[in-house]
């Protein structure tokens, strides 16, 4: 997969062009880039997606807006879902006035080479949103784009969609986004130092920093699973402030204990699968009294 970060794309074959966020990239994303994949292979063009940085919602609202799917995780999944160009564009104030007619000629078909565009039967694009799926099947027919429009898919009548596992993720519903992503929910970064007061207790952690742009479950204690060399350890994962040890911290911390292992994992990239929510974070009266709790669940998630 041919990958452009930035306006400076070049094209130099004809496409089909997928266009959006691709958030989460769930079953509705899935869809769409098969139905992407079909429509290239049927008229011989090259499969592209486009999408966006920064996010549109932290362009116009100007506020930091987390991202289910961490960029580079995003962009590894749609490299396996076998595209052959990814495209990166960058989101800004110039780019945020285009008109819907200038993007589909300057953009998909002059610079990204479009010759077929695949879209949800609802995207907008464009100056505050004024490209539809109408205006581009009229302005495809004069530039010779074919223009297809995919419905949603439903579950329990949601459309699914990143707003809906955004919402999921709030309720640490994790089976259900399992499902509608066709993988876990997980969390990654590199095992830096903290205080080792968990392995004073006897529940030594490892404490990882993730991505500035992912969001994170609610502070909570939960039942996890931790990748580390590509090996499953049972895990629990504490998010939030550590009330009981640390009352000046005021940045939520992600910390996970794996259940039998106790290597020095400083340095090392892991992986924390979000299985079950366990209970919710709260201030112990004491170290002992923390500590039995940890105990208890870890034998609650020996046992899962």
């Amino acid at each position: 997969m041919q990958i452009f970060t930035d306006k400076n794309v070049d094209i130099t074959a004809a496409t089909a062009v997928s266009i959006g966020k691709f958030d989460g990239v769930h079953r509705g994303h899935i869809a769409l880039l098969d139905e992407l994949k079909h429509v290239a292979s049927k008229k011989g063009l090259k499969t592209l997606v486009l999408t966006f940085s920064p996010h549109p919602m932290a362009f116009f609202t100007g506020k930091h807006f987390p991202t289910i799917l961490e960029p580079a995780e995003k962009l590894e999944i749609i490299r396996n879902l076998g595209i052959d160009y990814y495209v990166e564009y960058t989101f800004d104030a110039k780019f945020a006035q285009t008109e819907p007619e200038a993007f589909l000629r300057n953009i998909l078909h002059d610079k990204l080479k479009g010759q077929a565009m695949v879209i949800a039967q609802d995207y907008r694009f464009g100056k505050m949103g004024k490209g539809n799926a109408d205006l581009a099947r009229k302005v495809g027919d004069e530039l010779g784009i074919a223009v297809s429009a995919i419905p949603h898919i439903l579950h329990d009548g949601h459309k699914i969609g990143s707003e809906y596992l955004r919402k999921l993720i709030t309720e640490k519903n994790f089976t259900l986004i399992s499902e509608l992503c066709g993988r876990d929910f997980c969390v990654s970064g590199i095992v830096g130092s903290g205080a080792q007061n968990g392995r004073k207790m006897g529940f030594p952690t490892a404490n990882i920093k993730p991505h500035p742009d992912k969001i994170l479950p609610p502070n909570s204690v939960y039942a996890t699973t931790t990748i580390i060399d590509k090996i499953a350890y049972k895990s629990i994962t504490n998010i939030g402030f550590r009330p009981t040890v640390d009352l000046t911290n005021d940045v939520a911390t992600l910390e996970t204990h794996i259940l039998g292992l106790d290597d020095n994992l400083y340095g090392k990239k892991i992986s924390v699968i979000f299985d079950k929510w366990m209970r919710d974070e709260r201030k112990f009266a004491s170290f002992d009294e923390l500590s039995a709790e940890l105990a208890r669940n870890c034998t609650q998630r020996e046992i899962m």
